[in-house]
């Protein structure tokens, strides 16, 4: 460890030698034995011999969801500083909270809290530790900065009602499909056929509706059928809803933004379509080659869960590649729709029979403290971006705005779904 000596000793030793020389000079006894417990006491307070660096570590518990939708994540740090009379510790919190803490030394634990509104990967914490000596003597900071990083995963939401696709294309599953077959509600009745089953024949029906002796009719039921599901996550950027903040390009740290509501948005649909057996596939716009393909199940949850919390915003400079999907699958995009590049996608979509669900992710907007020509451009953008919602809803997909109050978010799910279904 490097300890560096404070002007507290190095004038301790200039003021002993000042006396001693003063005594000399007068005579007094006094003055030289002033001087000589001065310079005692300066050389006790001094280091002696090499010592060891101080350690500072930081550990972290579960994280305890709020009520506000953000995570409080308790944090020990613990100093270790030989020799230390009193340790300073200067923290700080998810990159933009600064706190300083002095403790005695020479071994100290600091609990605390950090309430992050955000998930995906963070740095939680950043922490210097300097020991100072006794009486002040010398300080001496830790070689390195001490970090603390942790992917948080976004919470789901239940939800009451899920869109289907318009076809169901699995030979088993949850929802009714448009074939008949065995498992799914009524569908009609028929005239008896060769491969019917004869537990199918309905009696009554046959003698209401058979013409003539051999005639038979049987009830016949919708066939049930998976979803295959494609979350598509646009990762262009990530801004909150404090408007101003966009043109300066600084992000506000503590406001939630656009990709942790797409991360809560794209984990709840993952969780409510898996629940009922869904086949469910997940994809980055910016990034295919980090795509996750449709499945279901225990692990295949697992591998959703890890994608979404660790999507991430990554600008695109080129043209999006448009991302391959199951045929008549289900596609829900989640973006801000603050660039064309997603509706034009859309249009693709749509044009190709898919149903398509755009979830639009863009925070709670906050305009105060705006300029004028902040609110100018603001009114622009945001101008464009509803012109983008009516192109969506005129090409027929379904918009649901995500950020917001719960009832609000469960009627515009209610109405989309068609026929209503409970989970």
């Amino acid at each position: 460890m490097t300890r560096v000596l404070t002007p507290a000793p190095m004038g301790g030793i200039g003021a002993g030698i000042l006396l001693l020389g003063a005594a000399l000079a007068f005579g007094r006894v006094e003055l030289a034995v002033t001087g000589v417990v001065l310079l005692v006491a300066v050389a006790a307070a001094l280091p002696g011999g090499a010592a060891a660096e101080p350690v500072l570590t930081a550990e972290r518990g579960g994280g305890e969801p709020v009520p506000d939708g953000s995570v409080r994540i308790p944090v020990t740090l613990t100093v270790d500083a030989a020799d230390a009379e009193t340790i300073l510790v200067t923290t700080t919190q998810l990159q933009h909270r600064v706190r300083r803490v002095a403790v005695s030394g020479p071994v100290a634990r600091i609990p605390m809290g950090i309430r992050s509104p955000h998930t995906g990967d963070q740095e939680l914490l950043a922490a210097d530790a300097t020991a100072i000596g006794p009486d002040g003597a010398w300080t001496a900071p830790a070689p390195d900065r001490t970090r603390l990083t942790a992917r948080l995963q976004p919470r789901a939401v239940a939800l009451p009602f899920l869109p289907l696709s318009r076809d169901p294309a699995g030979l088993t599953g949850a929802h009714d499909a448009a074939r008949p077959g065995d498992g799914g509600e009524f569908r009609d009745i028929h005239p008896f056929a060769p491969g019917d089953r004869l537990q199918r024949i309905d009696w009554k029906a046959t003698a209401r509706l058979a013409r003539r002796p051999g005639d038979l009719f049987v009830r016949r039921a919708f066939a049930t059928s998976d979803l295959d599901v494609a979350l598509i996550l646009d990762d262009r950027d990530d801004v909150t809803g404090r408007v101003g903040d966009w043109a300066r390009g600084d992000r506000a740290l503590g406001l939630p933004g656009s990709m942790d509501v797409a991360r809560e948005a794209a984990w709840s649909l993952a969780c409510g379509y898996l629940d009922v057996g869904d086949q469910v596939a997940f994809q980055l716009l910016s990034r295919p080659s980090t795509a996750v393909r449709r499945g279901s199940g225990a692990r295949h949850r697992e591998r959703l869960r890890a994608a979404i919390a660790g999507a991430s915003p990554q600008p695109r400079l080129t043209r999006t590649r448009t991302p391959l999907v199951a045929r008549g699958a289900l596609i829900i995009l989640l973006s801000t729709f603050l660039d064309d590049e997603t509706v034009r996608l859309a249009g693709v979509w749509r044009a190709a029979g898919h149903r398509v669900l755009a979830v639009d992710t863009l925070p709670q907007l906050r305009t105060e403290r705006l300029r004028r020509e902040e609110m100018a451009a603001s009114r622009m953008v945001l101008g464009l971006r509803a012109d983008r919602l009516r192109d969506l809803a005129a090409m027929g997909a379904d918009v649901l705005v995500w950020d917001g109050d719960a009832g609000s978010r469960a009627a515009a799910l209610r109405g989309i779904s068609g026929p209503r279904r409970r989970r």
